[in-house]
C-alpha cells in the first residue's frame, strides 16, 4: 500500500504537468480558442480508469473540410510526439468544434 500512495503524486504529476504542455501546443496548432479537458474513460477489458486528454478547437467545417483537417492532426501528433512519453502518448483524442467562421 506504501509503494501505490507514494507513485499516485507522481503518476499526478506527470498527467497535470502532460495536460499544461498538451495545452500550450494544442493552442500552438489550433489557436488561442483551443483549450484542454481532462476526462476519465474506463478500459472495458481491464476496468481500469484512466485519464485522457481531449483538445477541443475551432475548425469551420470538419466533416466536409477533411483535406485541411487531416494534417493540421498529423502536425499537432509529431509533436506531442516529441513533448510527452509513451504512458501519456495514447491519452490524448483531438475534437474539432464546428465553428460558424474560420
Amino acid at each position: 500500500m506504501a509503494i501505490q500512495a507514494a507513485e499516485a503524486p507522481t503518476v499526478d504529476a506527470e498527467i497535470a504537468a502532460a495536460a499544461a504542455a498538451t495545452e500550450a501546443l494544442a493552442r500552438q496548432y489550433f489557436g488561442d480558442t483551443a483549450y484542454l479537458r481532462l476526462d476519465t474513460h474506463e478500459d472495458h477489458e481491464t476496468g481500469e480508469e484512466s485519464t485522457v486528454f481531449e483538445v477541443h478547437y475551432c475548425f469551420g467545417d470538419p466533416e466536409n473540410d477533411f483535406e485541411r483537417l487531416e494534417p493540421l492532426h498529423e502536425a499537432f501528433m509529431d509533436g506531442y510526439v516529441h513533448i510527452t512519453s509513451p504512458d501519456v502518448l495514447a491519452r490524448v483524442i483531438l475534437k474539432p468544434i464546428p465553428s460558424e467562421t474560420e
